[in-house]
């Protein structure tokens, strides 16, 4: 039984999912990556680009500075609920290698993004790039 997050794959690589795994997800890819055709949902994420969200106060979750990913992340959110977009059960965020464990500790730490998602890392990515410590950090968040 899950517990109503959608599944978030933080990967390097989507090379390992098929058409009809993609058809049902929506796939947000950082920078100049390429994700290929097929998504549900498919956007690109620019990096660097970090705006308030709103004018609740300075304690407000929805108007804290948060990352490109979260930012998208949310408004991807937003977007299924407003039926903006396709229903997507799953949301893949391609990053690179390098730079895995930094995301993983960024999305662990929005509690909007852990409330919405239940982050989970491939097996390639969890093995080869992700350490122990940053791992860690990043599995709170999922199962």
């Amino acid at each position: 039984m899950g517990d109503g997050r959608v599944p978030l794959w933080l990967c390097s690589s989507v090379s390992d999912w098929t058409a009809a795994r993609r058809g049902h997800a929506a796939v947000l890819a950082v920078g100049n990556l390429q994700a290929g055709p097929g998504w549900l949902v498919m956007r690109n994420i620019p990096l660097a680009s970090h705006n308030i969200w709103g004018a609740h106060g300075a304690n407000c979750a929805c108007c804290q500075v948060h990352d490109e990913a979260a930012q998208a992340l949310n408004l991807l959110f937003m977007d299924r609920v407003r039926r903006r977009c396709g229903d997507f059960t799953d949301v893949v965020l391609l990053e690179t290698p390098g730079r895995l464990p930094m995301r993983a500790a960024s999305l662990n730490a929005n509690k909007l993004v852990s409330a919405r998602f239940r982050l989970k890392l491939p097996f390639s990515d969890r093995d080869t790039t992700v350490s122990k410590t940053s791992r860690r950090h990043a599995m709170r968040i999922g199962s």
